[in-house]
């Protein structure tokens, strides 16, 4: 048997109203061509009736009742759901929505605790191609890599990526042109987490688990960065594919464009990207980073927004309580416009 058939994997699927997708998520990772030993579906207290659906199609065998504290229910799949696989499920009903963030947090705590030697990472609406586990886990090993990713790929359209490389500006966004950017296979030091995002447990071991508390929008880039700071080396598998919807965030210019684009959020939720984006510079980013990040966001606030004062100074606080590590209390809304939403 091949070495990398003797080490145990299990894949962690973070999921929040839909059950659709998550069923398509499932049956995709059953199909692998390299066995997987386990699946733990984290759900994020789902009101769309996510725990009825997964029984109804043989997941899971019972309704856990919601409590203070996440309730897990195993189910070892009989062969005619997981191929030659015994795969075991582990659905993970979470006491409340935890966000991305405390998804793969717990996900990730869960499935290290089991003894799992490599920790498959990725959203409920993401589809890896059959053979996706196991070009990971052959690059991995050839190239001696702990933290891989697949190439993502719109799903809506096969000749573009789903999310475009920041660091490879002049690169076409089409999967073509960046696969010419590998080396033998790999383009190194840049993924796009988690997407089939394939973890080794020594990366676990070394840096520790997700910060939960980010809860989304930062916490798999801080992830990253914490990878990087510590001397692990990170990757792209070009022979290794996952589909996934592309996600069109809203951008507005400043100043006609002379300043770029801010990226634009909800107003219940931009304290929490705001937030997340203090603590991400103030921990792996320069002096710099900070001056054009609270110049670009004055400016927007100030004249995009037409003195939005209110708006403004929620910025400046949830930003500085980034910097400061202070996530003991939820963000509020913060003043956003209607066109905002």
């Amino acid at each position: 048997m091949a070495e990398t058939e003797r080490e145990k994997v299990a894949a962690v699927i973070v999921t929040f109203n839909r059950k659709e997708a998550l069923k398509e998520c499932i049956d995709a990772v059953l199909r692998q061509t390299r066995r997987l030993d386990a699946i733990y579906i984290i759900d994020n207290a789902s009101v769309d009736g996510t725990p009825e659906f997964l029984v109804e199609k043989g997941f899971v065998d019972e309704v856990p009742h919601p409590g203070r504290e996440p309730v897990e229910r195993v189910k070892t799949l009989p062969s005619s759901m997981s191929g030659d696989s015994s795969a075991e499920i582990h659905y993970v009903r979470m006491h409340e929505n935890t966000g991305g963030a405390g998804g793969f947090y717990e996900g990730i705590r869960r499935s290290y605790d089991a003894g799992f030697d490599w920790l498959w990472l990725m959203d409920d609406d993401g589809i890896p191609a059959e053979n996706q586990l196991f070009e990971l886990l052959t690059k991995s090993r050839q190239k001696n890599l702990l933290f891989t990713c697949p190439l993502v790929i719109d799903k809506d359209n096969e000749q573009a990526l789903t999310f475009r490389p920041a660091h490879l500006r002049n690169v076409s966004n089409s999967v073509e042109a960046i696969k010419t950017e590998a080396e033998d296979g790999v383009i190194y030091d840049w993924v796009t987490p988690f997407n089939g995002t394939l973890v080794s447990r020594k990366v676990v071991e070394r840096i520790g688990n997700i910060k939960k508390e980010m809860f989304i929008w930062g916490d798999e880039r801080e992830y990253v960065l914490r990878t990087q700071a510590n001397n692990i080396r990170v990757g792209t598998i070009i022979t290794a594919l996952h589909w996934h919807p592309a996600r069109k965030g809203k951008r507005e210019r400043l100043l006609f464009g002379l300043l770029g684009r801010v990226i634009v959020r909800p107003a219940d939720k931009a304290g929490i990207y705001y937030r997340n984006l203090g603590y991400l510079h103030s921990r792996y980013y320069g002096l710099s980073k900070h001056v054009k990040t609270v110049i670009k966001h004055t400016v927007y606030y100030l004249i995009n927004l037409r003195c939005n004062i209110k708006g403004l100074i929620g910025f400046y606080r949830y930003y500085i309580d980034g910097v400061r590590d202070r996530y003991s209390l939820p963000p509020r809304c913060i003043g956003y416009d209607e066109r905002q939403m």
